[in-house]
């Protein structure tokens, strides 16, 4: 469920330094792939072809339309590698979180019916649907919260993730499972993180409004007047004779399927033609041939965020009712991606030009997504003259003074990857007249220009997506949509770099012993390494603070390795309890030696080396990330 699962984006982001950075420039590698727009409908089915065969994903499912007509769908590749089954316009595929927008549109056609209003509170529909909100009395949780992603909640757990029961959970059980994820952890609608827990609350609020199961009046309201014929939230065997086989990244070994327990935050199966329909509904602005489901000004609202601090300064492209902007140079789209095991896809739409598509692959693979989607857009934005480029505002020099400086993210999706996006996820700012520019530790380096003063678009983008907010309670922050910064010293950051550099060397140094002994006994020399204890006692603390992440890279995200008690999930929760035990043993061993005869600078190495190991255990049980029980 869209943009990955937690899983995945643990395994990404929770290594080093290199990989955050490999993160960060993902988005602008995928940008420089795909440099030929294909003028027809063959050119652009040859070279998706030579996407999927070249990516090593078997198959895609695409759809081109305009507010008119469907102008072309199509199955490209294999729906079944094994059994070389073709992929087709009617082939199923999943479409992860894409399924969030049917929340919104239920939840907005309920409110056109004045049966609930989106600003109404959680606690005023379901109050049996728990939750923890400190700020519960002044600033509840709201439905718009919910549909924003500025609950504050933590995304759902592991443990969530990894639930796969065949006979459909209730929504009721669903949500009393996961529980523990639904913790507000800033006042709600200040920041955006994003939340799969969020549509399920919405749809139980919407059943209780109705007195319908959520998938079925998603069935009655838009499915079938939409004429989306095949689209399902289950894995009746209706749908498993129509459905793609889903694919590990090498593209020949089988996903199984995954039966979200959260369906109405990303369980929908969809078929090219669906998805055709379905992006027509949104150009025609909320109707079908005719046939008005939603007013235009409900899908006005859907497109737009209204709870963010950003966007309560002007015009402001961000995530709206679970549908979000984004800019590809001028052209501003909207829509929603999604992300199951094995399967991605992408929708998008130009309301001002009329014109849409839909992508999606049987694979995990995001670099085939993006490449694809990249023709596919560009095929759609043809002959298209692109918006005129605001211009560009002088900045005044106080804003320029006041805002200028570091800022580190403040608005994790998920709490316990905190401790290590803070360290990496920083941007500095550095003004300009009309602007200013952002780099990552010196490098990503991305131009801004003014469209107000506190206001920001990237310079070959129509849209402001960038916001300098007032200051809060003492703090100064900036706002983009999925994150919030705040502003900190250099020093803090540059400093927190430093610091992981060096106790990186100085652990790593404890491997240069061997070499240092040898070399000292070629030249006759003795070298006296101490006590067994104090030599193997650092080692061992190393070997278990190595092997967390190795357990992470083993998995290679699997979330029902992690997401349950098994030899992965539990190995690491043992190396995450026993890697703290053995580095204060190390401490007390050493301290216990201290007066061995040894070699002195060997001793006081081991000291540092022991140091350094420490100080990461402190880091780790400070954020909670000891005793790492993945399945709880």
């Amino acid at each position: 469920m869209n943009p990955s699962s937690f899983a995945s984006l643990f395994l990404r982001r929770a290594l080093p330094f290199v990989t955050a950075l490999v993160v960060l420039f993902i988005g602008s590698a995928f940008g420089a792939e795909t440099k030929i727009t294909p003028k027809t409908i063959p050119e652009l089915r040859t070279a998706i072809e030579d996407v999927l065969k070249d990516m090593k994903t078997p198959g895609a499912a695409v759809a081109i339309v305009s507010t008119e007509k469907v102008e072309w769908t199509a199955g490209i590749g294999l729906a079944d590698v094994a059994a070389n089954k073709p992929a087709t316009d009617e082939t199923l595929f999943r479409i992860g979180s894409t399924s969030k927008g049917f929340a919104a549109l239920a939840a907005l056609q309920l409110q056109e019916e004045g049966k609930l209003k989106l600003t109404d509170t959680v606690k005023q529909w379901v109050p049996d649907v728990a939750f923890t909100n400190p700020w519960e009395a002044t600033d509840p949780v709201r439905l718009v919260h919910l549909m924003e992603h500025t609950s504050g909640f933590d995304d759902i757990h592991l443990r969530e993730y990894a639930l796969n029961d065949p006979t459909p959970i209730s929504l009721k059980d669903a949500l009393a499972y996961g529980a523990s994820s639904r913790v507000c952890r800033w006042r709600p609608g200040t920041r955006m993180a994003y939340c799969n827990s969020g549509p399920a609350v919405l749809a139980a609020v919407i059943e209780k409004v109705t007195g319908e199961r959520f998938e079925d009046y998603v069935q009655e309201h838009f499915f079938n007047p939409l004429h989306m014929d095949t689209a399902s939230y289950f894995y009746t065997p209706e749908v498993q004779q129509r459905i793609t086989q889903l694919y590990r990244n090498d593209g020949i070994t089988p996903n199984i399927y995954w039966n979200i327990a959260l369906r109405p935050a990303g369980a929908i199966n969809a078929s090219a033609k669906d998805m055709a329909n379905y992006v027509r509904f949104y150009l025609q602005r909320g109707s079908m041939d005719g046939v008005q489901l939603l007013q235009p000004e409900s899908i006005d609202r859907m497109e737009r965020p209204e709870t963010l601090p950003a966007a309560r300064l002007g015009p402001f492209a961000g995530y709206g009712l679970y549908n979000y902007t984004t800019c590809d140079g001028a052209f501003v789209f909207h829509g929603h991606n999604g992300a199951v095991n094995g399967g991605l896809a992408e929708m998008a739409y130009l309301p001002d030009y009329g014109r849409g598509y839909a992508v999606m692959i049987n694979s995990g693979k995001q670099g085939t997504l993006s490449r694809i989607a990249t023709l596919v857009r560009h095929y759609a934005t043809r002959g298209l003259k692109p918006p005129a480029l605001p211009k560009a505002e002088r900045v005044p020099v106080e804003v320029q003074r006041h805002y200028a400086g570091y800022y580190q993210n403040i608005s994790p999706r998920k709490q316990k990857l905190q401790p290590i996006l803070r360290l990496f996820l920083v941007q500095k700012l550095d003004f300009t007249t009309d602007g200013f520019y952002t780099t990552t530790f010196g490098v990503h380096r991305e131009h801004w220009m003014a469209v107000t003063d506190k206001l920001y678009r990237k310079s070959i983008q129509s849209a402001a997506t960038f916001a300098l907010l007032p200051d809060d309670d003492g703090q100064t922050l900036i706002q983009t949509p999925i994150g919030t910064y705040k502003k900190v010293s250099g020093f803090r950051v540059w400093g927190q770099l430093a610091a992981i550099i060096i106790l990186i060397l100085v652990i790593a140094s404890r491997g240069l012993h061997p070499l240092v002994r040898l070399a000292l006994k070629l030249f006759g020399k003795s070298y006296n390494a101490g006590p067994r204890s104090i030599r193997r006692l650092p080692v061992i603390s190393i070997l278990l603070l190595a092997a967390i992440p190795v357990l992470f890279l083993i998995s290679r995200g699997d979330i029902w390795a992690l997401g349950k008690p098994t030899w992965i999930s539990i190995s690491i929760l043992l190396a995450s309890i026993a890697f703290p035990l053995a580095s204060a043993a190390s401490l007390y061993a050493l301290f216990r030696e201290r007066a061995a005869a040894m070699n002195r600078l060997v001793y006081w190495h081991y000291v540092l080396v022991a140091f350094a190991v420490a100080v990461i255990a402190a880091y780790m049980a400070y954020w909670g990330l000891l005793g790492l029980c993945l399945w709880a």
